[in-house]
C-alpha cells in the first residue's frame, strides 16, 4: 500500500508538471510588476501618506548576472488608492509573493501604523512574513535608495541580514504577522527593528540596530543595541551575541560568545501584591582575552563567570526598569505570562495593566557559565 502511495504521488507530480511547462510563466511574468520591498513616508506636500515600491526588474534579459530593480513613489490618501494607482504608472498590476520588506518613517510609526498596514493586512496577495523595519533617516525611501550603490534589490538584502540577525542579537527580527498579532494581544506590546544608514571611507551600507517601542500602534521610544540585547534575553529570545566583560579593575578584557540561554519568567503574589521573577542561564565561550599577562595569573574561569553574571543580571533591570519608568510599554510580555501563568492575577488586573506594569516589582538572577574557551586556555604571551 505505502509503494502504492508513493508511485500515484509521482505520477501526480509529473502531470502536474507537464501542465506548466512551455511558455506560461515567461507570460506571466511579462504582466505583473514582482514588488521586493516598500518604503512608507509621509509626502511633505500635502501630508499623504507617499509609498516607494522597489520592484525587480526582468527585463534584462538572459545576458544578466543578477536581477535589476526599478523604483516608483506615489502618494495618496489611502494604500489601497495608491497601490492601484501604480498599476497606471507601471502598466501592470503588482505581484506581492514575493515581497521581503517594509520600512516605515519615524514619523510615520509615531502617528500610528494601523494606516499603513491594515490594507497590507487584509489584502489576499500580499505574504504575512515579510520583514518590517522603522527607518532612523528622515525617511523611509532612504533606505532603499542604498540599491543605487550597491546595485543590489536593497529589500532582499534586508531579509537576507534579519535572517543572520541571530549572530548578533542587537535588533529584533520582526514579521508583519508578529507585529499585527501583538496589537490584538493584551500584555505584550508591539516592538520593530531599527534601520540606519552607516557610511565609512565613503562607502554606505544599511545596518540595522536598536528597537522602536510601540503602545498600541503609535511608537513611544527606542533602544539602542545593547539594549535590544537585554530585552531579547528577557523574552528568552537569544539565539547568539557577545557579552563583554571587565577584569577586576573594570577594564573591558573577556569576550563571551553566547552560545545557548533559557530564560524563565514567573509571576507570584507576594504580601498581595504581584511580582516578576526573572531567571536567565546562559552558557558561552570564552572567544576573547585582551591582556597579555591572560587571566590564569589573577583570577580564574569561575571569577570571569560571576562579573559576566551579575553584569547581565544589572543590565536587564536597568533596562525593565527604564522601560517602566518612560514608556509604560510591556515589551517583555510580563502580561502575557500573567495570563498564562495566573489567570485569576490577570482577570483582575487587565483592564488596567499599563499602570499595574509601570509599578510591578521584578527581580533577576542570571547565571553566566562559560563552557569553552576556544582553541586554547591561555592568553597570548609577549616576547621580551
Amino acid at each position: 500500500m505505502r509503494t502504492l502511495r508513493r508511485i500515484l504521488a509521482v505520477l501526480v507530480s509529473v502531470l502536474l508538471l507537464g501542465s506548466i511547462s512551455g511558455c506560461w510563466n515567461y507570460a506571466e511574468v511579462d504582466d505583473m510588476s514582482i514588488v521586493a520591498g516598500v518604503a512608507i513616508d509621509k509626502n511633505k506636500a500635502d501630508g499623504k501618506l507617499l509609498l516607494t515600491v522597489e520592484m525587480v526588474d526582468t527585463n534584462g534579459g538572459l545576458d544578466k548576472t543578477q536581477a535589476g530593480f526599478k523604483m516608483i513613489s506615489l502618494s495618496g490618501d489611502t494604500m489601497f488608492e495608491i497601490v492601484r494607482n501604480i498599476i497606471s504608472m507601471t502598466g501592470k498590476k503588482l505581484f506581492w509573493s514575493h515581497a521581503k520588506a517594509i520600512v516605515f518613517s519615524e514619523e510615520i510609526a509615531r502617528e500610528g501604523l494601523i494606516k499603513a498596514i491594515d490594507w497590507y493586512s487584509r489584502d489576499t496577495e500580499t505574504r504575512s512574513d515579510v520583514f518590517i523595519f522603522v527607518s532612523k533617516e528622515k525617511t523611509a525611501r532612504e533606505i532603499l535608495d542604498l540599491n543605487s550603490t550597491t546595485e543590489a534589490i536593497m529589500s532582499f538584502e534586508l531579509a537576507q541580514m534579519m535572517r543572520d540577525e541571530k549572530h548578533t542579537s542587537s535588533a529584533p527580527t520582526v514579521e508583519i504577522w508578529d507585529f499585527i498579532d501583538k496589537l490584538e494581544t493584551s500584555g505584550n506590546n508591539s516592538v520593530a527593528p531599527m534601520i540606519s544608514i552607516h557610511e565609512k571611507n565613503g562607502q554606505k551600507n544599511e545596518r540595522v540596530e536598536g528597537t522602536a517601542i510601540f503602545v498600541r500602534d503609535r511608537m513611544v521610544g527606542k533602544l539602542n543595541g545593547d539594549e535590544t540585547k537585554n530585552m531579547l534575553f528577557v523574552k528568552n529570545s537569544i539565539k547568539g551575541g557577545v557579552l563583554d566583560v571587565e577584569d577586576k579593575n573594570g577594564v573591558p578584557s573577556y569576550s563571551l560568545e553566547i552560545i545557548s540561554n533559557h530564560t524563565k519568567l514567573k509571576p507570584i503574589m507576594i504580601d498581595g501584591k504581584l511580582q516578576m521573577q526573572i531567571h536567565t542561564v546562559t552558557k558561552t565561550g570564552l572567544d576573547e582575552v585582551m591582556t597579555p599577562e591572560g587571566f590564569f595569573k589573577d583570577e580564574s574561569i569561575q571569577d570571569i563567570e560571576k562579573r559576566a553574571s551579575e553584569r547581565l543580571q544589572a543590565d536587564i533591570l536597568s533596562l525593565i526598569h527604564k522601560v517602566q519608568q518612560e514608556y509604560d510599554a510591556d515589551i517583555f510580555a510580563f502580561g502575557e505570562n500573567v495570563h498564562e501563568n495566573q489567570p485569576k492575577v490577570w482577570a483582575k488586573v487587565k483592564d488596567h495593566w499599563p499602570e499595574v506594569f509601570a509599578d510591578l516589582e521584578v527581580t533577576v538572577s542570571s547565571k553566566v557559565t562559560i563552557q569553552s574557551t576556544a582553541k586554547t586556555s591561555r592568553a597570548i604571551r609577549l616576547g621580551d
